[in-house]
This record gives structure tokens, C-alpha cells and sequence, in this order.
């Protein structure tokens, strides 16, 4: 192998690391984004007031939602 196919390849591999480099820093940079962009959404919506968690809602109760028997009995009594 010459030494100028031996620069060649050496640049290319530089080149390619570069590139790797510059897009983890630009992925980085918009998770950075993303973070910042939920922080001020849980600030705007006051979870950060209670420890920064926002606490979950409970399910909503089904309306049309079959008694059991002994419920129903309890009913009835």
C-alpha cells in the first residue's frame, strides 16, 4: 500500500469521525431544546410546585358500568 493511499484513507476516517461528531453535538443540542421546551410547559401548567411531578389523574368512572351481584344486592338492602 503507497503512502498516499494510507493519507487518503486516514482523512477519510477524520472526515467521518468529524461528521460524527458535529451530529451528536446537533442532537444534543435539540435534546437541550426539547428539555427546556417541557420544563417551561410544566412550569406553565404549575407541576414544578408540587416536587416537579405532575400527579396523575384519576381514570374516569364508567357510568354504564355492570353491578357485580353482591353490589347489586347492597343495592337493593
Amino acid at each position: 500500500m503507497s503512502q498516499t493511499d494510507k493519507y487518503i484513507r486516514q482523512d477519510s476516517r477524520r472526515h467521518k469521525t468529524d461528521e460524527t461528531e458535529q451530529y451528536l453535538e446537533d442532537r444534543a443540542q435539540l435534546l437541550d431544546t426539547i428539555r427546556e421546551m417541557i420544563n417551561v410547559e410544566i412550569d406553565r401548567r404549575g407541576g414544578c410546585m408540587q416536587g416537579g411531578a405532575i400527579p396523575p389523574k384519576p381514570p374516569p368512572e364508567d357510568e354504564h358500568r355492570k353491578l357485580t351481584f353482591l353490589q347489586w344486592l347492597k343495592n337493593l338492602i
